[in-house]
């Protein structure tokens, strides 16, 4: 049986036709996105953000999930309707800004977005195996169009810049804060011990080399390999399975309703 599992081909949906969709359309590689993605969060320098309206701490998983509801409107929508989402995402805070008082900083926007590059290659490589030259230049593109579209000023014109850039913002604008421990127990609360050791060990795979030093996460060589199996086996009956295993009930239909193909 075992065999069998490593020797099928992986799945793929008709529906998809770019490596932006695959990660935005598909709740598995969603999910892996926004778990991995919650590392940066934490040690970003303005993480206080998150905080300032409470929403973070109180529903992180709903905050997760209309991120990524926000992600696939983008990723499936003809050229007019991803400008006006991407202009939505933009205006979302600006009613916390105005009852703060000041804006968020232009180069926390920037952050974000390269953040979304970096992850969406590393969920993708873990999935499917490095993207192509020509896949990472296409979801380069994808993602700086949506950056231009938000107005996040000084963005990257080329991926040999961005390389570089992103470089300097991990080691620059990434430290540990007490914002940290906060928003993981946060998560931990909401997803309970069993779905949240998960957690950790997404996280350990995800997180870029220079945020490591910040937190203690671990994989673990069996994590490793039930990933490996996930992979060769992977169906739209695993991608619910794994829904049902990691995504509590009161959010399932939401994280469902991500694939493209529900």
């Amino acid at each position: 049986m075992l065999a069998h599992i490593l020797s099928r081909k992986p799945y793929s949906s008709s529906e998809i036709s770019n490596v932006f969709q695959e990660i935005s359309g598909n709740s598995d590689l969603a999910s892996l996105f926004w778990i991995g993605s919650a590392v940066e969060f934490a040690y970003h320098k303005d993480v206080d953000w998150l905080f300032f309206g409470k929403g973070i701490l109180q529903d992180p998983l709903l905050r997760v999930i209309i991120s990524a509801q926000y992600q696939k409107k983008f990723a499936f929508g003809p050229p007019e309707v991803q400008q006006r989402v991407a202009r939505q995402i933009r205006h979302f805070h600006t009613p916390l800004e105005q009852k703060r008082g000041f804006v968020i900083p232009p180069e926390a926007y920037l952050d974000v977005l390269m953040m979304i590059i970096d992850m969406g290659e590393r969920t993708y490589e873990l999935m499917h195996g490095p993207m192509s030259r020509e896949q990472r230049l296409e979801y380069f593109e994808m993602c700086r169009t949506m950056g231009q579209w938000m107005e996040i000023p000084h963005i990257p014109r080329s991926y040999e810049e961005y390389l570089q850039v992103r470089e300097e913002s991990l080691h620059r604008n990434y430290r540990p804060s007490e914002y940290a421990g906060k928003l993981f127990q946060s998560y931990r609360s909401h997803f309970g011990p069993l779905r949240y050791y998960l957690v950790e060990r997404i996280m350990a795979l995800l997180s870029p080399a220079p945020l490591k030093p910040f937190h203690q996460f671990k994989t673990g060589r069996f994590f490793s390999l039930a990933l490996k199996l996930y992979r060769r086996a992977r169906s739209k009956f695993t991608i619910t399975l794994l829904e049902t295993i990691l995504i509590p009930k009161r959010y399932r239909r939401q994280a469902h309703a991500i694939n493209v193909w529900a």
